[in-house]
């Protein structure tokens, strides 16, 4: 099988060292030169580009059959502090999609495309009492609104020879993002976020094993992907800080996140967790 991963950071690497070792023949993307080296031991096919070029991006999708998007961006430096440049964030997320947009004609070889969206596309979730891939979402800020534009576009491609699987997935951990060592770096500082909404983290590989899975039962739709911890964010953390002994995170609450959100789908579609604790995120489990 041929498959296109763009954005080949952690997620994306994983996945290609993943599929490539069941034999399949993989292409990923990278923004940098300098990882050029690096992704041509996991892949067969190594494109510098930005996901939103239209002529690479036309390129790239030739022959291929399954997209896998696992981008990020947007992180810069400003005043020797990372910044997250809302023009840049679109640009990865919104102009890869209008990109493969762009790419695909009535001849196009691929028959499914699997994005690894967020589950702050919800904001809110409009206060609901229950959360599930049926609920409106309720985008509070710009950077939640680049989800669901980007999602939008993806799923009007959508086609009886071409199946859209959108993953809104937990904040992924696994090795090289310990919890232990993130807390470590924002132990007794403020973030804004809101620490009463739900934990909602997921294991790299897990993801990984539900990108698989979506491609063997050739999912389409909406699918919430995060473990079976039912924390808040505040408690999870604290718990982490606890067990490192490290001073807990002030939680701002400047702007209100989602509760009680739904797992179900994606487990009555098939998926076991891996690491449904999030007690092995410090090891490779594929």
């Amino acid at each position: 099988m041929k498959i296109a991963i763009i954005g080949a950071a952690y997620t994306g690497l994983a996945a290609a060292k993943y599929f490539k070792s069941l034999g399949h023949s993989i292409s990923v993307t990278t923004t940098k030169e300098s990882r050029r080296e690096e992704l041509e031991q996991v892949a067969d096919k190594v494109t510098v580009m930005f996901g939103s070029d239209r002529e690479k991006m036309k390129e790239l999708l030739v022959d291929q059959e399954i997209l896998v998007l696992t981008v990020a961006g947007g992180m810069v430096e400003k005043d020797g502090k990372p910044f997250m440049d809302l023009d840049l964030y679109k640009d990865a997320y919104v102009g890869t999609a209008e990109s493969v947009a762009d790419a695909i004609g009535s001849d196009s070889s691929l028959r499914q495309i699997i994005f690894t969206s967020s589950l702050n596309a919800y904001g809110d979730g409009g206060s609901a009492d229950e959360i599930s891939e049926d609920t409106a979402a309720n985008p509070l800020n710009p950077f939640q609104e680049v989800y669901i534009a980007t999602e939008d576009l993806l799923r009007n491609l959508e086609n009886d020879q071409l199946s859209i699987c959108i993953f809104r997935t937990g904040t992924i951990h696994g090795p090289g993002r310990e919890w232990k060592n993130q807390m470590a770096q924002l132990s007794g500082q403020k973030t804004p976020f809101d620490g009463s909404s739900d934990a909602m983290i997921v294991h790299r590989d897990d993801v990984v094993r539900a990108i698989e899975m979506a491609i063997n039962k050739n999912l389409n739709g909406l699918y919430n992907l995060f473990n079976e911890v039912k924390m808040s964010k505040q408690e999870f953390f604290a718990a982490v800080c606890d067990q490192e002994g490290l001073a807990h995170v002030e939680w701002l609450n400047l702007s209100p996140g989602p509760k009680n959100v739904s797992n179900q789908k994606i487990k009555d579609a098939g998926l076991m967790f891996l690491d449904p604790d999030a007690s092995q995120d410090f090891k490779n489990l594929l």
